[in-house]
């Protein structure tokens, strides 16, 4: 094969496959969203800074449990029906969640509870999702950054992070 079929052979399989971007398998269908406004705690005016960072779902795929940092929240959507999405409420913390995970009927939340770069703190908050009550805390002596457990759910790993004053001698 010459080198000028070879190039006219590869120009063919390009353009074949930019004409037919269609035939591509997708990789993502939205089939519902929410507004993290929409869980508000009542009283909180609808342009109150929050934010979902961290999403895990519930084992049984029901619930979704989200952190809210900046409203120093964790917030609960029932996806029961996964086209119609509906507010489950929120708990709220003494500092701001950085990650959540689910372990069986309860949520482990990662808190931050810094006063300042130089004294970092957190804790670990077990949540119990059916009464969105905060069963047991454990001081974790430093700023966690995120959660994760095992398949079994019987060990948790956490990342502690201490951030760092990244406006202090440029970081």
């Amino acid at each position: 094969m010459t080198i000028t079929s070879r190039v006219t052979a590869l120009a063919a399989v390009l353009l074949a496959s930019a004409a037919f971007p269609a035939a591509a398998e997708p990789v993502f269908n939205r089939i519902a969203s929410f507004a993290v406004a929409d869980n508000l705690p009542e009283g909180d005016a609808r342009k109150t800074p929050t934010s979902a960072e961290i999403i895990t779902a519930s084992e049984d795929g029901n619930l979704l449990v989200y952190s809210d940092s900046p409203g120093k929240r964790v917030g609960l959507i029932d996806i029961t029906d996964a086209k119609a999405p509906k507010a489950a409420g929120t708990v709220s913390f003494d500092g701001e969640p950085t990650s959540v995970t689910i372990a069986g009927a309860k949520a482990l939340v990662a808190v931050n509870t810094r006063e300042s770069f130089v004294k970092p703190s957190g804790l670990l908050a077990i949540v119990d999702l059916a009464s969105k009550k905060v069963d047991a805390t454990c001081d974790l002596g430093g700023q966690p950054d995120s959660i994760a457990v095992n398949k079994d759910r019987t060990l948790a790993a956490i990342a502690i992070e201490n951030e760092r004053d990244e406006e202090l001698n440029d970081g």
